[in-house]
C-alpha cells in the first residue's frame, strides 16, 4: 500500500513552524509496511484545498490530513475533504455535547465556533480526540472506483500522535 500526507495550515509555509507531523506518519506508516509517496504541504485556502485533496485520491491508497480541524475560520480540512468527495457535512450532536461539557469542565462557556469541531464527513467513522477538542475522522471508501483510506487528524503534534496510536495504527495494520 501507499500514502500520502497533506498538512494543512498556512503557519506550516513560514520559518517559524516546523511541521514534524508528517516526520512521524511516515515513520509509522513505514513500520506498518506502508510507502508514502508524496507530502505537501497547503495553506488555509479552501480551492487549493481541495485541489490537494483530489490530486491525492487520484494517486493514493491512503491520504491522510492532519490540521485544520479546529474551531476557527481558517480551518477547513473538513469542508476542503467533503468537497473533494463530493459529501455532505453533518452535524454530530453527541460530538457537540462533549465539547460543551469540556468547556464546562473547566469552568468556561463554549464560543459558538467551537460547534464547527462537531462537523462529520458523511459515512465517516469518528475517532476520539481523548487530548483536544477536535475529533478525528476515518473514512473508507471507493473514489473514482478505486478502495481508498482517508483520515483527518488534528494538527498539535500531542493530539495526533496519541489519536494516532489509539485510533489508526491498529485500523491500518489489519
Amino acid at each position: 500500500m501507499n500514502a500520502e500526507i497533506i498538512a494543512v495550515g498556512s503557519e506550516l509555509l513560514t520559518p517559524f513552524r516546523t511541521d514534524t507531523n508528517s516526520l512521524y506518519l511516515t515513520e509509522q506508516l513505514n513500520q506498518l509496511g506502508v510507502d508514502v509517496i508524496f507530502k505537501s504541504v497547503v495553506g488555509d485556502d479552501l480551492g487549493r484545498l481541495v485541489a490537494a485533496g483530489q490530486h491525492a485520491l487520484f494517486r493514493s491508497e491512503i491520504v491522510i490530513f492532519s490540521g485544520g480541524l479546529g474551531p476557527t475560520e481558517d480551518d477547513l480540512t473538513r469542508e476542503a475533504v467533503a468537497q473533494a468527495l463530493g459529501v455532505a457535512l453533518r452535524r454530530d450532536e453527541e460530538i457537540l455535547d462533549q465539547i460543551e461539557q469540556r468547556f464546562a469542565a473547566r469552568g468556561w462557556k463554549m464560543s459558538p465556533n467551537n460547534a464547527k469541531q462537531a462537523e462529520v464527513l458523511e459515512g465517516a467513522t469518528v475517532l476520539p480526540n481523548a487530548n483536544g477538542t477536535a475529533p478525528g475522522q476515518w473514512m473508507c471508501g471507493k473514489f473514482d472506483g478505486r478502495e481508498r483510506i482517508i483520515i483527518l487528524l488534528p494538527g498539535p503534534p500531542h493530539e495526533l500522535k496519541a489519536l494516532f496510536e489509539a485510533e489508526c495504527r491498529e485500523r491500518l495494520r489489519s
